[in-house]
């Protein structure tokens, strides 16, 4: 889904500048796209990309809002820069809370999801009102993801997800727009949801994210965002940001050798071009290359980004000072 791409994290801040493979956690939900023609969905409306995260001319974390510090910011998430962190988060839902509430969807509105995912949505409900409520659902808590609204597509996806808990791209939609929120705890457990019903790791850049931003052990950051990286099937764009949130990471634990080295394997043989992904990489290369006392290599990189676009981040200020 696109959302999922949303998904992507990884923001300019700490390794280049996103918007989540939006995660493009980059982008959202489940494949779903875009919304229906007819009628007002309560403001929102769905989604479909995989927001690579990093926004221009934000310093930090995705897939939206400000984002937090510098690449050496420890446990700052460098995705979204919706996704910054919030002190006055919701605190995770027990088990036993009361089902949240049908929303008001639209009477006249038709859900914009590839047939294979209405389809999903059908073996699972069934057909009738029931699955085409949380059809509608899905599309514009896609969309909502897509237009930076995530507290409209946490509203629809929460009912969603308790109509049809075991479908895997709801549960990755509801993941991505929990991100953007900047609840990491929950983005986490939905999108560990995900790749257990999926099978699927292609949202291993956001939920490595969550980890860091959690704090998590950096074994275990290095494992969920390693698989990714190393998937050649999956979309290169969620690829390099699973990259900038390892190197991130390790960057984070003080080894800044190391973390150059996890950017290096991955360059290796990779053909740069001028994409978001490809600017945050570089972004990310020159950090810590300026961070290491590599001044040439880092005027290297920032000076590569200032050819495509000499507004990204600090880029012309930091070229500026060397």
């Amino acid at each position: 889904m696109s959302s999922s791409e949303q998904q992507q994290p990884g923001d300019a801040s700490d390794g280049g500048g996103r918007r989540p493979d939006r995660a493009r956690s980059g982008g959202s939900s489940g494949r779903g796209g875009s919304r229906g023609r007819r009628g007002d969905a309560g403001g929102a409306s769905p989604d479909r990309r995989d927001r690579s995260p990093s926004r221009r001319g934000a310093a930090g974390r995705p897939r939206e809002v400000e984002g937090p510090g510098p690449v050496g910011a420890a446990r700052e998430p460098i995705g979204l820069d919706k996704a910054a962190r919030k002190a006055g988060a919701p605190p995770r839902a027990s088990r036993s809370a009361a089902r949240p509430p049908r929303p008001p969807l639209p009477t006249n509105e038709e859900p914009q999801l590839p047939r294979s995912v209405i389809k999903e949505i059908e073996r699972t409900l069934g057909r009738g009102p029931r699955a085409d409520d949380v059809a509608l659902a899905l599309s514009i808590g896609s969309a909502a993801i897509d237009e930076g609204r995530p507290d409209v597509a946490v509203e629809v996806l929460a009912w969603a997800k308790a109509e049809a808990a075991r479908l895997a791209t709801i549960r990755e939609a509801y993941g991505v727009a929990l991100y953007q929120m900047g609840r990491f705890a929950d983005a986490a457990s939905e999108l560990q949801a995900y790749r257990r019903f999926s099978g699927r790791q292609d949202q291993n850049h956001v939920l490595a994210d969550c980890l860091r931003a959690l704090g998590r052990d950096l074994d275990r950051i290095t494992e969920t965002a390693g698989a990714l990286v190393a998937d050649d099937t999956a979309p290169v764009e969620r690829r390099a940001e699973a990259a900038i949130v390892w190197a991130a990471a390790v960057a984070d634990s003080g080894d800044l050798g190391a973390a150059r080295a996890v950017l290096r394997r991955f360059l290796d043989g990779y053909d740069l071009g001028e994409q978001e992904h490809d600017l945050r990489l570089l972004y990310l290369e020159g950090d810590l290359a300026d961070r290491a006392g590599d001044t040439d290599e880092a005027r290297r990189a920032f000076e590569r980004i200032r050819a495509v676009d000499p507004d990204l981040l600090d880029v012309e200020e930091r070229l500026d000072r060397m």
